[in-house]
């Protein structure tokens, strides 16, 4: 039972979007750009050190460094090295909200897509440019602009063909949840569902060798991706935890519903990747290789998936 009785307001709470809770806390202090998100994403290059996080349902993401200048759909995969790296999806994306230093935090700045629904966070750092962050706090409006269409068939003979940006950007178009509709008819194409905790001890296998990976966690309207060696993987309680540079991924295997192992065209030819799904049937991170690699590397990486897979 309620305890506000007469005063209740659980269920208003219960629809607050996660922008609506943010502005309505007590006490708080910062307030939205008034620019597109996509002028920020282009700005945010010039914030120097930051710590950069995305949370996707039981997956979390945190890498520390600069920015590179986030893709967007139909742009080339870019991944660099020393880089926090984003692709984000414009016409998914809704607000940007800036918040003032408090007690134990430091000032942010908060994407949200045109749900509400938080997408990306930069918590500054004492190594960051506070004059850049006042002039994106400050950046001009702009209207938004229309962004190319997503390709969206969902067939066999279609993504027979496709490559790994088609992966991506199909499932930052609406977190995969069309991708996942389709992937049990693609059994011929070598796609299978697999068991999360054999991919959890695959990617441990992994880590041993400290194998270059290719990590993307899969937000509201924006990946974030890192492409590093895999430097430790540890289950501690009920969640994977992922080392790779400054890059820490963790996920909560409670709350991961599906396993696949998908086939796309990459650098190397058809290459195999892990997708993860959550309970609502949205894709939460993919894990691939992606880039110049070493035929080892990509000998290794295959025959991991093979044996997981087999297992499964």
């Amino acid at each position: 039972m309620c305890p506000h009785r007469g005063e209740c307001r659980c269920a208003a709470v219960a629809r607050m979007s996660d922008l609506d809770a943010l502005l309505a806390r007590p006490g708080f202090r910062g307030g939205l750009i008034d620019t597109v998100p996509g002028v920020v994403g282009e700005m945010l290059s010039l914030l120097g050190d930051v710590v950069a996080i995305t949370v996707a349902g039981p997956v979390a993401v945190n890498d520390s460094g600069k920015y590179a200048v986030p893709t967007v759909p139909g742009d080339p995969l870019v991944c660099t090295p020393g880089l926090v790296s984003l692709r984000l999806n414009p016409s998914a994306l809704g607000s940007v909200v800036t918040t003032d230093a408090e007690q134990h935090l430091p000032p942010t700045l908060r994407m949200f897509d045109t749900h509400g629904s938080s997408s990306h966070t930069t918590y500054l750092t004492p190594a960051s440019d506070r004059l850049a962050f006042e002039a994106i706090r400050n950046a001009a409006d702009a209207s938004r602009e229309a962004n190319p269409p997503i390709q969206t068939s969902n067939t066999p003979a279609f993504w027979a063909e496709a490559d790994q940006l088609t992966q991506l950007d199909f499932i930052l178009a609406d977190r995969g949840s069309e991708r996942r509709n389709g992937l049990v008819a693609l059994g011929a194409l070598g796609y299978r569902r697999i068991d999360p905790h054999l991919m959890a001890a695959g990617m441990e296998h992994l880590s041993y060798q400290q194998l270059p990976v290719t990590t993307v966690v899969a937000g509201n309207g924006c990946l974030q991706i890192h492409r590093g060696d895999l430097d430790a993987a540890a289950m501690f309680g009920g969640t994977l935890t992922l080392a790779s540079d400054t890059c820490r991924t963790m996920i909560d295997l409670n709350g991961v519903a599906e396993c696949w192992l998908t086939r796309t065209h990459g650098v190397h030819g058809l290459t195999s990747s892990i997708e993860m799904y959550d309970f609502r049937r949205k894709c939460v991170a993919v894990f691939t290789q992606t880039g110049p690699a070493e035929p080892a590397v990509m000998d290794m990486w295959e025959d991991v998936l093979t044996s997981i897979s087999a297992a499964s």
